[in-house]
């Protein structure tokens, strides 16, 4: 049997030949701000039943069983309040992280095409050079954006060689 291998163009952590980052790169920020949103309603909605509970019960004379299993359910729910709202907030920082590394992972494949478009563009003269002085036109692949931050987490860079992929 003939060699079937296939030379791939490689550059930092990414290839020519790649297939695009499965993450939804384009949406992913506008659900971590959602998320930091409905983190912070749920926050709000704990809030108002610390006033209702403390303005409205304190004012009558509540007392007795009902009143304790009434303060356990709203103990219960200050509690679950601030548990989601935290998990919220960590989802959405997870978010942005997660569209960080795709982002940067999609920008070393697109930089990695448009390498090998340029270098199967060259002519014969600058690929005799480069046979000779290596491959040192295009500087180093992308690396990660920063992560971006609550609560708005907007893009911190523009995707880098869109013409060659998302």
């Amino acid at each position: 049997m003939g060699d079937t291998s296939v030379e791939l163009t490689v550059y930092g952590e990414a290839g020519a030949n790649d297939v695009d980052v499965a993450f939804p790169i384009s949406s992913a920020l506008r659900a971590a701000a959602a998320a930091y949103r409905l983190a912070d309603a749920v926050s709000s909605s704990r809030a108002t039943l610390n006033t209702l509970d403390s303005t409205h019960l304190s004012d009558v004379d509540f007392k007795g069983p009902h009143a304790d299993v009434s303060e356990g359910k709203v103990e219960a729910y200050r509690t679950s309040a601030t548990n989601m709202a935290t998990g919220l907030r960590a989802f959405a920082g997870q978010i942005a992280q997660g569209w960080a590394a795709a982002r940067g992972q999609q920008d070393r494949i697109n930089f990695a095409r448009y390498c090998e478009d340029e270098s199967s563009n060259d002519g014969w003269g600058e690929n005799a050079w480069e046979s000779v002085a290596g491959e040192d036109d295009y500087g180093p692949p992308p690396e990660n954006p920063a992560v971006p931050s609550a609560p708005g987490f907007a893009a911190t860079r523009e995707p880098q060689y869109p013409s060659f992929g998302p």
